[in-house]
């Protein structure tokens, strides 16, 4: 299949890149500064320019894609609304398969986190970043669309061994820190997930 990246450039996104292609998948990179990708070169890897401020750039870049993986982060000295803006960026280009990366314990999931947790995201992210995630994963909610929420995010190697629960049936909250996850198997588990939906409409926890 054909899919298309957002936020390809980050941490996360570079796992999204190779598990894909490794996986055997036509991938689309989408950045603001094509050249940030200038090193990572492969057959059936195309980097295209696209800016989430300027929605058209996004629908156009992803117009021959089969489904679409959004791994956009926040900088608190960037734009105070990428995340909302690559929401409705990404509604606009209508995929019919989309993987969505939110956080554990921002909006939906924050019941399950903890008061630690919650300081923790808030300084991290400034308060502009909090909000504008909530509001991104209020806007790209939908029936085709899967959220991800995972726990604390590592750089360390991929385990295999990634629980991908629903969040309308998690029973389970950490009332100090969530445990942590490699950005290797959160990669491994939204590529997965538009392979083969099995979440589609929902959020779901990643531990």
């Amino acid at each position: 299949m054909r899919i298309v990246v957002l936020g390809a450039t980050g941490a996360t996104g570079r796992h999204v890149l190779t598990t894909a292609l490794d996986r055997g998948h036509d991938v689309i990179a989408l950045a603001r500064r094509p050249e940030a990708l200038s090193g990572l070169a492969h057959p059936r890897l195309e980097v295209r320019a696209a800016d989430v401020q300027a929605p058209v750039t996004v629908v156009d870049a992803a117009s021959d894609a089969d489904a679409l993986i959004s791994v956009l982060g926040f900088s608190r000295g960037g734009p105070k609304t990428t995340l909302s803006d690559g929401a409705r960026a990404a509604l606009d280009a209508k995929r019919p398969r989309v993987a969505w990366l939110g956080s554990f314990g921002v909006g939906a999931s924050r019941a399950h986190s903890s008061g630690l947790h919650e300081w923790i995201q808030r300084r991290v992210l400034g308060p502009a970043g909090y909000d504008d995630k909530i509001r991104a994963d209020e806007l790209i909610a939908g029936p085709d669309t899967t959220i991800f929420h995972p726990v604390s995010l590592t750089n360390g190697a991929a385990t295999g061994a990634t629980q991908v629960v629903p969040l309308d049936v998690l029973d389970r909250s950490w009332r100090v820190l969530p445990p942590t996850i490699s950005r290797a198997d959160v990669a491994a588990a939204m590529v997965t997930e538009v392979e083969t939906p099995a979440y589609a409409g929902r959020t779901v926890v990643l531990f």
